[in-house]
């Protein structure tokens, strides 16, 4: 009988994890990234449903031992046969969550060195979450984000090559299209493009944490910047409330301030900042958004989120989701900044990352760049929705210029940033 049931049992092990049809195309190193990503969230797809069923097996199998627990003589052998289904239901599942594993690491999704900033995917591991189901939600998150910001960067790639291949054999057209007529335009072009480039070069020198609050604290004096370790944050977060949101009375906010790693700057505690992991940059009545650094100390950010100011709750976290439409989508939208962000520049991206989300400041005053309204109806959820997508490939723009034109310390205005509504804005914004 037993030997009947192991075969049962691998028999079905075998078909409930098929092999994939494009499982030799994602172990390929020559497959396009793109289609990797696809397999992947597939593949976490199918582990999502795989830990589901882990979980319910286990509510399952604890009411069966409550059974037998309770149960008389007569019904004993009922309760047992019970246990015995579940128990193999639940090994049947563990080892599909095996082969799908495997199957993640091969694809390099799992894999360890990916903690590494010079792999392809630019990925990062998220934190081991308590609840399997969250870390597969924010595998598949990562993934969506890291997709479309490849997309944009081969468009923006693409694009810088037709310009390079454009100003190489046709020169003279430079100087057509600006029509002032004179003399030397390109040469004076040509000229100063030596110049920016070494003022870019020093502002992409590495800074450090603190170096990088800085600047954003001068640049953004609306905008409250403090950091915290994890452990830190989950108190503050718990004890949030829309009575007591923005209380500068807050104990735990004072003993943060005043003990462990709370950045404001007037006094700068340099190591407090080599040991933050959570960044929390709050605009009064306009947003709160927590940004999560990996490792902690230091300027690899992980993960973002952006809340209303009065929300309160242990969702409050860098993978966690606002109640609030608005700024479910803004989080979505910042997803895929932060990929973008990492692929451009991994030494600025939390620099870049952290200019784009203070240009949020202006979220509900600021009017459609397209269609120049400032609310529009969504017809998916009925719900009027102000301009929720900030085009995050400007922040580099910004940035450039100002290395050419403006000192360091001067306030980068958020109307530098392009809005849209969900509707107006292209897909590459």
């Amino acid at each position: 009988m037993m030997p009947q049931a192991q075969q049962t049992t691998s028999a079905v092990g075998a078909l409930a994890v098929p092999q994939d049809p494009l499982e030799s195309a994602g172990d390929a190193t020559g497959e396009a990234p793109p289609k990797q990503v696809a397999l992947a969230m597939e593949r976490l797809t199918r582990a999502a449903r795989v830990i589901a069923d882990i979980r319910l097996g286990a509510d399952r199998l604890l009411e069966a031992l409550f059974m037998a627990a309770d149960a008389r003589d007569q019904s004993n052998s009922k309760a047992v046969e019970l246990i015995l289904k579940e128990e193999t239901s639940m090994r049947q599942h563990f080892q599909d969550l095996r082969a799908l594993g495997r199957q993640l690491e091969d694809s390099g999704v799992l894999n360890g060195s990916l903690k590494s900033r010079g792999n392809s995917w630019g990925l990062h591991m998220p934190l081991v979450c308590p609840d399997g189901a969250v870390v597969a939600y924010a595998w598949k998150r990562q993934l969506a984000g890291q997709a479309g910001a490849s997309a944009v960067d081969r468009t923006r790639l693409a694009l810088k090559a037709f310009t390079d291949q454009k100003r190489r054999f046709f020169p003279h057209l430079d100087d057509e299209v600006s029509g002032d007529g004179e003399i030397g335009t390109t040469k004076k072009r040509l000229n100063s493009q030596g110049l920016i480039m070494s003022q870019r070069e020093e502002f992409r020198e590495k800074k450090s944490l603190s170096d990088i609050l800085k600047e954003l604290e001068h640049e953004f004096p609306n905008a409250r910047i403090f950091t915290y370790q994890r452990l830190d944050w989950l108190k503050r977060a718990s004890l949030l409330s829309s009575s007591a949101i923005e209380n500068s009375a807050d104990p735990l906010k004072e003993h943060i301030l005043n003990h462990s790693s709370n950045t404001r700057f007037g006094s700068v505690n340099v190591a407090a900042a080599d040991q933050a992991a959570v960044i929390e940059l709050l605009v009064p009545s306009v947003f709160r958004a927590v940004v999560s650094l990996h490792p902690a100390g230091s300027t690899n950010p992980d993960a973002v989120s952006f809340f209303a100011t009065d929300e309160g709750g242990n969702h409050i976290h860098a993978r966690g989701l606002s109640v609030h439409h608005v700024f479910r989508h803004v989080t979505e939208h910042a997803d895929k900044a932060l990929q973008y962000f990492v692929c451009v520049d991994n030494n600025l991206s939390l620099s870049l990352l952290l200019r784009w989300i203070c240009s949020h400041q202006t979220l509900f005053s600021k009017t459609c760049s397209k269609c120049g309204r400032l609310l529009v109806m969504d017809k998916s959820l009925a719900l009027l929705l102000p301009p929720v997508h900030r085009a995050y490939q400007e922040t580099m723009a910004t940035i450039s210029s100002q290395t050419e034109s403006t000192p360091p310390t001067k306030a980068v205005h958020p109307d530098h940033i392009s809005a849209y509504h969900i509707g107006c804005s292209a897909d590459d914004c």
